[in-house]
Parts: structure tokens; sequence; C-alpha cells
């Protein structure tokens, strides 16, 4: 099973609200509109307001965050090119679905992040939810260096994301979780294990119903750690408290162009997959 058909079980399996047809995730949705209009009011974003704005969503899911953002800036008389990027194919179709829904003209690919910086230059590059927690440590700066050779150099990246580390460490880390409390489709994740070469925490995700299960590695990070090393690849960094609890989103602007994606290779640790022992 490769990355793509691992998060597409994992997405079936847990109660991750990313479908804009559901209840939770048109709640999700109508969120992320007022968490935009809000936004568009950062100097940075304001500055960058004109007549077309092209739109790169990185991990777009079913496209909550990018036709959010889009239709935010449509209301506002801006003409909007959305292209979104996900590994789940079906997360592709029901993109473009939700796109054409809600009146936002959209191309949409079945790609990795990593190398969405083959698709040209755009005005916005979004990373919306929680796609950083499907980044190890290595793979997350190869993710900001794609981000940062897409974008023009007028443009804005935009990162909403949780405080991950500082959430688990007020609450302490949980060996179980119930995902989905719903009956007909009770589901559950349980600690596996931890590689510390890559960052990454392994969790089961299981559907009691049927005991279908997946293995996935997430990733915790804190906002500052984000915003750090995305400062690597563009000069300057701000970062915006949103209304809900523990929720930020990190903004990024001029990029570098001095790393990039091509330039990181494996490096010795991550070829060999755990690290060297003493003889």
């Amino acid at each position: 099973m490769d990355a793509s058909e691992k998060l597409e079980k994992g997405y079936e399996i847990a109660r991750w609200r990313d479908n804009p047809w559901s209840l939770e995730g048109r709640e999700r949705y109508e969120n992320a509109l007022k968490k935009f209009e809000k936004l568009l009011k950062h100097p940075w974003l304001a500055k960058l307001a004109s007549d077309k704005i092209s739109i790169l969503d990185l991990g777009a899911g079913r496209g909550i965050g990018g036709v959010a953002l889009a239709k935010t800036l449509i209301g506002k008389g801006v003409e909007v090119e959305l292209t979104m990027v996900d590994l789940r194919e079906s997360a592709v179709k029901d993109s473009l679905k939700f796109a054409e829904e809600e009146g936002v003209r959209a191309k949409a690919y079945k790609m990795d992040a990593i190398e969405a910086y083959k698709l040209g230059r755009f005005n916005l590059v979004l990373m919306y939810g929680a796609i950083l927690a499907h980044f190890d440590s290595w793979a997350l700066p190869r993710l900001f260096a794609s981000a940062a050779e897409t974008l023009r150099e007028n443009g804005v990246v935009i990162v909403e994301e949780m405080d991950r580390t500082h959430a688990i460490f007020m609450s302490r880390f949980k060996e179980f979780i119930v995902e989905n409390p719903k009956p007909e489709a009770l589901s559950i994740s349980v600690h596996a294990g931890y590689d510390p070469v890559k960052g990454s925490y392994l969790r089961n995700y299981i559907r009691v119903r049927d005991w279908e299960a997946v293995t996935l590695p997430m990733n915790f990070r804190s906002i500052s750690t984000i915003a750090s090393i995305l400062w690597l690849f563009l000069k300057d960094i701000d970062i915006v408290r949103a209304e809900a609890e523990n929720i930020y989103l990190v903004l990024g602007k001029t990029p570098r162009r001095l790393l990039k994606p091509e330039h990181l290779e494996d490096p010795t640790v991550i070829k060999r997959g755990k690290p060297w022992s003493f003889p």
C-alpha cells in the first residue's frame, strides 16, 4: 500500500473533517470564510490585492481551505485562478466538484505537494488544516522549498495550523483516542511506535465495525518551529492568532530562492532508514 492509498484509508476510517458536504465539514468551511475575510486585512495581503490572483492550495483535500480563500477574494471583485494539489485521487475529484458548486474556477492535480513547484508560479500558496502533520522532519523543508519556489516575488505563503506541541504538552499524549464516536462508523486510533529518524509518531487507525486498519505516521510541531523553518526559504515571516484556541496562521513573503527543492537529496540516515549503531 503506497502513501496515497494509506491516506485514502486513513481518511475513510478516522473522523477528519475534510468533507464539505457533511455538517462538520460545512461548519469548517464557513469558519474558513470568516477567517480569510479577516486575514485579508493583513498588510501583506492587502498590498497584494489586484484584479487577478492565482492561488496554489497544497494538500488541498476536498478543497475547503482553497475554495474558501478563493471565494473570499471573488467576493471582493478579484478574478481568481485556483489550483489544488493532493495525493488522494478521491479528494482531487471532490475538490473540483466542491469548487464548481461554490462558483470557483479551479484545476486540481493528484500529485505530491513537494513536486508542486513544477506547476509554475502563484500569488498565494496555501497550506490549510492538517497537511503538515503528514510531512516528517525531512519532508517539511522540501515542502517549504517547493512552496517558496512556486511563489511569485510579491506573493505570500499562508499556513494554517495548530500549535500541536503545545496542545500535546498541555493535554498529554494519548495512547488511545476515539476518532469517530458515531456507532455506525466507530473508529479509534492507538499509538503504535515512534520513528526517531523522521520524528514521526506511528498510529494505528481502526474502524471497529469491520476492524479495517491502517498505520499512518503523524508529525507534531510548534508554531514557532513551523515559522522558523519557513523563514529559511522566505525572507519575512509573520504569525497571526486565529480566534479558535491554539490555531494560528503563519505568513511568509519574499522567496530567497537559495535552496531549491532539487538541492534537497536524501542524506545518509534517510537512505539507511535507521540511526547508525555503535559496533
